[in-house]
């Protein structure tokens, strides 16, 4: 519906003289020679007034971007405008009438974003109701867009003329153009020019028409007529005759026109030429030459019915004329709207050259594959051999073997005379061109009548059709293989009755090309099955009540058949296919698709693999969808989108039966489609392949804006997933605006990967095309319904909506409301598969149909890389173990139910879901499957870090499974050794270990204690310190054991890493609470002080699992010890205010500094405390101990320190 229509009439009048009517004579008398006779022809009159132009604008959503001006090229004067802003409603057309004057116009319409208009609006101008030039539906890019036209000639031209750079900023409904200065534009370039009808009725201006009067050329009357032509017979062939026309009105007779001159000869209808045969299963198809070899018929205008080089060198003179304009490439320059004549070029492959390089006007030359894609391409690239520029030559094309169409075409609308020459490379030479083209366009509007009406198609001299031939090509259908026939081929021309030329004629006959596949298909009783749809490369049948089918002319050689019932097993063959009257015979035997297990895992083991699986269960039909119960935005756009969801059924496998599609808001999308796109391997990359079409086209739209549901029925469309994932997709097939409800809250990103968008041909997520903007990322309208076995996947919901008040929000094309202005209904008939809901949707629950079949047990099978089959283990439980040996090579199973059945005794069900694994020796860190000494060194050798493991090695390392290589696994590896000899009845596992560093002054050794009440099996641990001032010497153990192993490594400078680990499976012991001892030096000065921290404890317990650690001291800080007690001197003396007092201790001690005056009064106490062996300093600041400053004078400094007691005395100065 046009919300708006406005008509805007401009009356202007031209030449104030002429008020009165015109007695209008007709124009362009010619004159056709005929055998006896002559055809004269002529035009209607001229409006010699004016003539009515229509202008139509189609608006987009930004409306006030465009405006337009209309200007007389003959005056320069400017008739009409529109300026930018005039426009105020968006997706709305405008049209205007204005009168004007025969002459030659420019129409330019303008945007001044420089974007034009955007589909599905645009512009149009049309002529009397002729059409120049529309682009609606399609809209236009750039700043601008010329149209110039002439009105009497009927010849337009367009331009247009846009930025060269694209447009660098993203378009909102705020913005400024300053980003255009300094932007560079296209100028005009040529798209497009022809011509337009220009035939008209005669003019009421020019009076009341009665008739046409014809005279000869010496004034008698030869008769009249109110058509536009008149034939005069009874002529003498070679004899010239003139005439000319008057027009005839109420209110008087024209002027004559012009005299015209004819020749009348004799004629005889020319025969076609070169009929050729081409064999084909149960058909011929038959091509031959147009009379003349072209220009007498249709033949060459159409790739259907093209010309046909008849060998090498092929040298041909032809004209344009006549043909109609077809195909046009970019070559470079395109818009071409000049006839162009097609030959048909069949070649064995090679390189070869196409010349139109003599010719007479300015050409183009394309050559097509049979799939009429362009492969070679030329404009401008010969000079004649007079020197004319602009012809066109392609050299060295290289050809593979095939059928190639070669198309002669002109530039811009010019026709002439050509001569096409096709030739072997280098077996001539050219004038090349340099001259660069100036574009222009040249117009032929030359009529072409005669009496020739097609062809007569015979078939052992009986004709074959009823209507004349129109192209040189037909196929004979009906023919039976292997019998010889006469095809024969006349000219059919006009006459009464029509002429036929003499019969061209060719003997062939059909041969088998192709060869047919029938079958029946039964149940394991023998009874025929109906409805089983048989497919192999695109054809199929369905079986009937009769279990028939039959495959119909598939080609040579062998082809995969594939049956397929809903509730059986698909069944495939390979079938050899001849080429022969017999067709190959397939039968098949399908079995009732009983459930199958689901979830096989596979866990590895040492030389075995232990598989799970779940029951069966059953056979269901479920819905599923992944939005929750309310509906609060819709999705769409008003061009070419596609909206997709992306189902993962929870078992395989899964049959489609339904859609169910929610629209909402003011969603108009009135013809689209439903397509689904299968994903064995469950990618996740979007829609991929070919579609399958589900619903080809129907009304998707809801125009009150609330919300609606359309149902779906899509069950014969026989849609099995087998595995992997389907994707449902929504085409908008630019019939509107696709408003898809939209669940936007919650966010669901466990979703993002399952709602898909293509606005073109490229796919990707939602969340994706819109960055995560909230109000356009969600979880899609569509739902499924699947007939399978139903498990743990996600279902759906009743789902409702509402009218939709959110804010409008578009991302690029993507919006949240119509951006299409589209809202009427579709008057397409939906299909009879459609259903509109009345109320919310309620969706189906899994449920499993009842069964009286009895389960027996399960089969395991191993299966191989060639897709066979071993059993490997029967069972009744849901569980196996079965042997695999070697380690370290994959094995796949699956596993298969076995029913007793009432009706087909016992029957084996499809496979579960195939799984796999690698068995491998646990602990086994070499690969030889055997678990042993060695490999305790690899891992402690990995702990170390003095080498790492790869993926399999850490898999087969990590034996407690806890995503780390540690003590822990060394001791559970030594176990599997030894057996575990240090395990205990008495073990507490929750018994905690206390772990301390500390330092043995009198040995220089660093310790590391651990008390626990539990055997200790191994520990290691880490020690990080200050290379510069401290080195750290090898650890050994306290208490020497033959069977117990320590070691280390420098991790890197700084830090050592340390294990031990009894190797034999027993305890290690300590000295009382000591493990290990390292002995230290300390390289630092008085003052330095070596900092030396244990870290990454991880101590194995008595079953070889990790103990709960407490480090209680971890830290040692290292520095000089004096060789006696000291009492240094004060500095600086004399001081103010501040003073450092030093002192050294040879051992630790209780220690005493006191201030005295020289009276031996006490003035303060600076230390009285316990103190560590070393260099030592105090500073006093001159206060008491009461805080306030002494007086100045001389003081005593005393120490008492154990046995040590010394006295010193300064200078305090103010």
């Amino acid at each position: 519906v046009k919300r708006t229509l406005t008509l805007i009439s401009f009356l202007f009048f031209f030449n104030a003289g002429i008020t009165a009517q015109e007695i209008c004579p007709a124009e362009n008398i010619s004159v056709l020679g005929g055998d006896g006779q002559n055809i004269v022809m002529w035009d209607e009159p001229l409006n010699p007034f004016t003539v009515l132009l229509t202008i139509e604008v189609v608006t987009d959503t930004w409306q006030g971007e465009t405006s337009w001006d209309l200007v007389d090229m003959g005056t320069g004067d400017l008739v009409a405008s529109i300026a930018a802003g005039e426009l105020t409603e968006a997706n709305t057309s405008y049209t205007w009438d204005i009168e004007i004057p025969h002459g030659y116009y420019s129409f330019t319409i303008y945007d001044s974003f420089g974007d034009g208009i955007y589909a599905p609006g645009g512009y149009a101008l049309s002529l009397d109701g002729v059409s120049i030039y529309s682009s609606i539906g399609d809209g236009w890019t750039g700043t601008e867009e010329t149209i110039e036209f002439n009105t009497s000639e009927g010849r337009f031209t367009a331009t247009n003329d846009s930025y060269v750079d694209p447009i660098p900023i993203d378009k909102t409904f705020i913005y400024d153009l300053e980003w255009q200065a300094g932007m560079a534009l296209t100028g005009p370039i040529l798209f497009e020019s022809g011509s337009f009808n220009v035939s008209r009725e005669v003019p009421e201006e020019c009076g009341a028409f009665t008739h046409y009067a014809v005279y000869g050329g010496d004034g008698t009357e030869l008769g009249t007529t109110t058509d536009l032509e008149y034939t005069h017979e009874g002529l003498t062939n070679g004899n010239e005759y003139c005439y000319y026309v008057t027009v005839v009105y109420e209110e008087g007779t024209s002027d004559p026109t012009e005299q015209a001159c004819g020749t009348p000869s004799e004629w005889v209808a020319e025969a076609p030429t070169s009929l050729m045969s081409f064999p084909g299963d149960e058909e011929m198809v038959l091509v031959w030459m147009a009379p003349g070899g072209g220009g007498g018929g249709t033949q060459g205008d159409v790739i259907d019915n093209p010309f046909v080089v008849t060998g090498l060198p092929f040298e041909v003179n032809g004209t344009t004329e006549g043909f109609n304009d077809d195909y046009d490439e970019a070559c470079p320059f395109t818009g071409s709207t000049s006839n162009d004549v097609v030959y048909m070029f069949s070649t064995s492959g090679g390189t070869y050259d196409f010349s139109l390089c003599e010719s007479g006007y300015d050409t183009k030359i394309y050559i097509y594959d049979i799939n009429q894609v362009n492969i070679a391409c030329n404009d401008d690239a010969c000079n004649t051999s007079t020197g004319e520029a602009f012809r066109s030559l392609l050299e060295n094309v290289t050809l593979d073997p095939g059928l190639y169409y070669v198309i002669v075409d002109g530039y811009g609308g010019q026709n002439g005379e050509y001569q096409l020459l096709i030739d072997f490379s280098g077996n001539r030479s050219y004038s090349y061109s340099t001259t660069e083209k100036d574009p222009d366009d040249g117009v032929s509007d030359n009529r072409t009548e005669y009496d020739f009406l097609g062809y007569n198609i015979y078939v052992d001299d009986a004709v074959v059709n009823t209507d004349a031939v129109e192209y040189s090509t037909y196929t004979v259908t009906g023919l039976s293989n292997e019998e010889t026939y006469t095809f024969g081929v006349t000219a059919v021309y006009e006459g009464d009755p029509n002429y036929e030329s003499e019969m061209i004629t060719v003997t062939d006959g059909p041969v088998y090309l192709f060869g047919d596949i029938t079958g029946t298909i039964v149940d394991p009783n023998g009874d025929p099955i109906d409805s089983v749809a048989v497919s192999s490369d695109g054809v199929s049948d369905t079986t009937g009540t009769d279990g028939t089918y039959t495959l119909w002319n598939l080609s040579v050689g062998v082809h995969a058949v594939q049956a397929r019932r809903t509730g059986f097993y698909t069944s495939y063959a390979d079938v050899e296919v001849l080429a022969q009257a017999e067709p190959s015979v397939q039968d098949f035997v399908l079995s009732p698709d009983m459930p199958s297990p689901v979830g096989l895992t596979a866990t590895p083991g040492d030389e075995e693999v232990h598989l799970l699986w779940r029951e069966p269960g059953g056979i269901s039909v479920y819905d599923m969808a992944y939005y929750d119960d309310a509906f609060e935005a819709q999705i769409g756009c008003g061009g070419g989108c596609q909206f997709g969801v992306r189902f993962t059924p929870p078992n395989y496998p899964a049959y489609l039966q339904g859609l169910v599609l929610t629209f909402q808001g003011d969603a108009a999308a009135v013809s689209g489609a439903v397509d689904a796109y299968l994903d064995p391997n469950g990618d996740m990359a979007g829609p991929m392949g070919d579609p399958i079409n589900l619903v080809p086209v129907a009304d998707l739209s809801s125009p009150d804006g609330s919300l609606v549901q359309y149902a779906f029925d899509v069950s014969e469309s026989n849609l099995e997933v087998a595995s992997g994932d389907i994707y449902i997709v929504v085409n908008e097939a630019n019939s509107g605006f696709m408003g898809i409800a939209n669940d936007i809250e919650p966010q669901s990103p466990e979703h993002y990967d399952r709602n898909w968008v293509s606005l073109g041909a490229e796919w990707a997520t939602i969340f994706d095309v819109v960055a995560g903007d909230p109000s356009l990322t969600g979880d899609f309208g569509i739902l499924a319904t699947f007939l399978g076995a139903p498990g743990r996947g996600t279902y759906a919901v009743t789902a409702t909506g509402d009218v939709i008040e959110d804010p409008p929000v578009r991302s690029g094309v993507l919006a949240n409301y119509n951006v299409s202005g589209i809202v009427q209904l579709s008057n397409e008939q939906d299909p009879d598969i459609m259903t509109t809901l009345d109320v919310p949707y309620e969706p189906v629950n899994p449920s499993n149909l009842n069964r009286d079949d009895v389960l027996e047990e399960y089969h395991v099978y191993q299966v191989d890389v060639d897709e066979s089959e071993t059993l490997v283990a029967t069972t009744t439980d849901t569980f196996a173990t079965v042997t695999a040996s070697p380690n370290y090579v994959e094995y796949c199973y699956h596993v298969r139910a076995q029913w007793s059945t009432d009706s087909y005794g016992v029957l084996e069900s499809r496979p579960s879901n195939v799984a796999c694994t690698v068995p491998y020796a646990s602990g086994d860190a070499d690969f030889d499957s055997d678990t042993d000494i060695q490999d305790v060194l690899v891992v402690v050798d990995f702990i170390l870090e003095e080498e790492y493991p790869s993926d399999d090695q850490f898999r087969n390392c990590d034996v407690n499974m806890d995503e780390a290589i540690n003590i822990a696994d060394v001791i559970m590896i030594i176990d599997m050794i030894y057996g575990g000899t240090a395990r205990t009845s008495g073990f507490d596992p929750s018994a905690m270990a206390f772990v301390d560093l500390l330092i043995n002054p009198n040995s220089s050794e660093l310790l590391v204690n651990i008390d626990y009440t539990e055997p200790v099996r191994g520990m290691q641990f880490e020690l990080d310190y200050d290379p510069a001032l401290v080195e750290l010497m090898t650890p050994r153990l306290s208490v020497f054991q033959d069977q117990v192993m320590i070691t280390h490594s420098d991790k890197e400078p700084g830090t050592i890493k340390v294990i031990f680990a009894d190797l034999h499976g027993g305890s290690v012991e300590g000295t009382g609470n000591t493990f290990i001892t390292i002995p230290v030096e300390f390289k630092g000065e008085r003052l330095d002080v070596g900092h030396i921290g244990l870290e990454n404890i991880q101590l194995a317990g008595s079953d070889g699992g990790l103990v709960n650690v407490v480090a209680r001291s971890t830290s040692i800080d290292l520095k000089l010890i004096p060789g006696q007690f000291a009492l240094h001197q004060n500095y600086p003396n004399p001081f103010n205010p501040k003073t450092d007092i030093r002192f050294d201790l040879p051992e630790a001690a209780q220690v005493e500094i006191a201030i005295f005056n020289l009276m031996g009064n006490k003035v303060c106490t600076l230390l009285s405390d316990n103190v560590t062996a070393g260099y030592h300093s105090l500073i006093w600041d001159g206060t008491n101990d009461l805080g306030t400053l002494a007086a100045t004078g001389m003081y005593f400094y005393t120490i008492n320190a154990g046995d040590f007691r010394a006295t010193k005395k300064m200078l305090f100065l103010k």
